[in-house]
């Protein structure tokens, strides 16, 4: 398999519609981060604003959430398509409309090796997400790319409802903030091998 891969209509438009009701109740819990990217850099305007809710979080026990399951399915149509079936972590990012497109921080989200990360466009929206063909699992490189800020991009993905990109965890990948509406996506990291203790290059 490639570097990355697009599926469009990864799942039915009913099963589409279903999560997205998921997500609109208003009792639903949302963690508020101003420096979504990482802790660190949070000075760099690119390091923005995002709303998360946490569903799998393998260094917190795993489930963390009742939507989880509700997900799960999605998840696992990815899993076949890559061959891996450790799942690490599974969120929801939502960005509301900022007026103006920004592409965030690059970053990577975890350092395991044969790793995958998928990005699942719940709604139609205008913030692409850019994936470059820098890569790296380990720390050195990856603050010596920061450092450098001089980033090639690989392909931008626009999201599209019920779309999935799928692409390889150690490439630097950003996402850029929408002007015009919402921007709910899922993000899933998957793996072929075993967990380590703490697999994240930043939380």
């Amino acid at each position: 398999m490639n570097d990355y891969l697009i599926i469009d209509d990864l799942i039915s438009q009913t099963y589409q519609e279903w999560l997205i009701s998921l997500i609109k109740d208003e009792n639903l819990m949302w963690h508020r981060k101003d420096s979504a990217i990482m802790d660190a850099n949070s000075a760099d305007p690119r390091n923005g604003f995002c709303n998360f809710h946490y569903m799998y979080e393998c260094d917190k026990g795993g489930n963390v959430s009742p939507l989880c399951n509700a997900f799960v399915p999605m998840s696992l149509k990815v899993m076949d398509v890559v061959g891996a079936y450790n799942l690490m972590r599974m969120r929801i990012n939502c960005v509301p409309a900022l007026f103006q497109n920004v592409t965030q921080l690059p970053h990577i989200d975890s350092y395991v090796p044969d790793s995958w990360n998928v990005i699942y466009y719940m709604d139609d929206s205008d913030g692409e997400t850019v994936i470059y063909n820098e890569r790296t699992l380990n720390d050195y490189d990856y603050n010596k790319y920061l450092k450098e800020d001089n980033f090639t991009e690989m392909v931008r993905v626009e999201p599209k409802k019920g779309r999935a990109v799928v692409f390889k965890g150690d490439l630097f990948h950003a996402s850029t903030t929408p002007s015009k509406t919402w921007r709910p996506v899922v993000n899933i990291n998957i793996s072929k091998n075993p967990i380590p203790q703490n697999p994240y290059s930043n939380a």
